[in-house]
């Protein structure tokens, strides 16, 4: 009789024990009430494996800076032209490309084909190694077409330049441009100015490590290649001295219209030893 009394009373106490009681005077949690935030203390339950998602705030590149630049240098030459009023446009003397449907004319430029076999009759895209003239600041006259748009890139090297010698810094490569519209009135364009030249980002020791890679395939001593470091100790950018950026080539994109057909020519010009 005793067991089973005993046996009734632990079941009685185990289902006591196991019942969910509310706390006395209990309250719902309230958002930003410091008594309802739980703390954690222990760094192993505070590693964060999440990405930080916060918005990165953006800064204008140096490209949309050189355009910008390009389109005040296009607003001064579309002024350049309309000043010329109703006067005809002067006549432009120079290279002289025969397209099958327009010709084009650079002025002042001089060049040769890079293959003699290249007939401009039948392409629509040339090549040419410029022997004189520019490509900055250039009137280039389109005949033949109508409705004619011209846009032109260039592709630029970053050298170092001191007492007339001269390193082309290879390893980092070669820079093009977006495509600029020109400023144009009665067929007649005018390429970009300087503004339109730049280079890719490049700090110190981006320039110091590709100095170093040239001079020593030159094959120059260690006295030679600590003077050139030198020059270079306080450039940190392709901006700064004894950097130059040199144009190595440059491309024209004409659109146009002929007999009512749509026309687009590709021309480029390369800069001889680059």
């Amino acid at each position: 009789m005793k067991i089973r009394i005993y046996i009734t009373c632990f079941f009685l106490i185990f289902l006591i024990s196991c019942k969910e009681e509310k706390p006395k005077n209990s309250k719902p949690i309230t958002l930003g009430d410091p008594t309802t935030i739980v703390t954690e203390n222990d760094s192993a339950y505070l590693v964060n494996y999440t990405k930080d998602i916060s918005p990165v705030k953006k800064q204008s590149s140096e490209r949309q800076i050189t355009q910008m630049m390009v389109q005040v240098d296009s607003l001064k030459a579309s002024q350049k032209l309309e000043n010329t009023g109703n006067k005809m446009p002067e006549k432009i003397q120079g290279f002289t490309i025969n397209f099958n449907e327009c010709s084009v004319i650079l002025n002042g430029m001089i060049a040769h084909a890079l293959n003699n076999t290249q007939d401009e009759r039948k392409l629509n895209s040339v090549s040419y190694l410029k022997d004189g003239g520019q490509f900055l600041d250039t009137k280039i006259q389109i005949d033949g077409l109508t409705e004619v748009r011209i846009e032109q890139r260039i592709f630029t090297k970053l050298f170092v330049e001191q007492n007339n010698e001269t390193y082309e810094l290879n390893d980092l490569g070669k820079f093009t441009s977006q495509w600029f519209n020109l400023a144009g009135k009665d067929n007649q364009f005018i390429s970009t100015s300087s503004n339109s030249i730049g280079f890719n980002s490049v700090d110190h020791p981006k320039i110091k490590n590709a100095l170093d890679r040239e001079l020593r395939k030159k094959k120059m001593d260690r006295k030679q290649i600590e003077t050139w470091m030198k020059l270079i100790d306080k450039t940190q950018s392709y901006t700064d001295a004894p950097c130059v950026v040199k144009i190595v080539s440059s491309q024209w994109r004409i659109f146009g219209m002929k007999n009512g057909k749509k026309v687009q020519k590709l021309i480029q010009f390369d800069e001889k030893g680059m």
